[in-house]
């Protein structure tokens, strides 16, 4: 048992995509419990966790203290996880999966309710910032024997972190065999967009809190973000109906 932590609002991006078990668990209570192997997945709908989604501090966040979910380990194939061109309204660079073959990525499962898929897609600002998707299984291994027929996830619509066609970079706190992209942490990538578009004499820290603060200028630097970004091709999942 463990008790999830508190984030600042500068950890909140810098700490981003944060840290995540890699076994099965449970979140209930705002406490991190081992996930029995004889939970009851009935009702539960799979919901890929690529970035932030992965880790209890996220999902505590986004669903409250007194939320129950289970999340459990799998590995997906042919695929990287890369930061994508967009901001979230809290200032971190936000991630997605994209096509890579030959590549493994470590990721998870979060099992939700009904009530709570409502809430995860209103913090993905479905059909805004990330698409509603389902994925091809065969690219799937699970390593928890969880009931999984169907397996959905939010894939970003502004596409990979280009940097003058630099990207896409790999996400260093994501787990993978054989990556192929270069990898960037996220103070790295914040870094990029510091020296790129802050025309003050400020430090990295308090160009970010003004990040923050600033939707306008958040949509400015997402839209330059925009304007050189990497869409991918021959996508492992499709448009999601539920």
């Amino acid at each position: 048992m463990e008790k999830i932590a508190n984030l600042s609002e500068l950890e909140r991006v810098l700490d981003y995509p944060y840290d995540a078990p890699d076994y099965a668990y449970l979140i209930k209570n705002g406490l991190v419990f081992d996930l029995d192997p004889d939970y009851d997945f009935a009702s539960r709908i799979a919901v890929l966790s690529v970035g932030s989604n992965r880790a209890p501090v996220q999902l505590n966040r986004k669903f409250g203290g007194s939320a129950e979910l289970a999340v459990t380990p799998v590995r997906v194939h042919d695929c990287d996880v890369v930061h994508v061109a967009n901001l979230a309204p809290y200032g971190a660079v936000p991630c997605s999966a994209f096509p890579c073959p030959g590549t493994h990525i470590d990721l998870n499962i979060a099992w939700l309710t009904p009530a709570q898929l409502a809430v995860m897609h209103q913090t993905e600002s479905v059909g805004e910032a990330y698409n509603w998707v389902e994925w091809d299984l065969t690219r799937i291994q699970q390593k928890f024997n969880s009931p999984l027929d169907r397996l959905f996830g939010y894939a970003a619509i502004a596409g990979a972190f280009g940097n003058s066609g630099q990207g896409p970079f790999g996400l260093q706190r994501i787990p993978a065999e054989n990556r192929q992209f270069a990898v960037r942490t996220q103070r790295q990538i914040q870094s990029i967009i510091y020296h790129r578009y802050c025309k003050e004499q400020v430090s990295l820290e308090s160009w970010i809190h003004k990040l923050q603060s600033d939707q306008t200028l958040r949509d400015e630097v997402a839209s330059g973000l925009l304007s050189d970004a990497v869409l991918p091709s021959v996508m492992p999942w499709q448009p999601a109906v539920l």
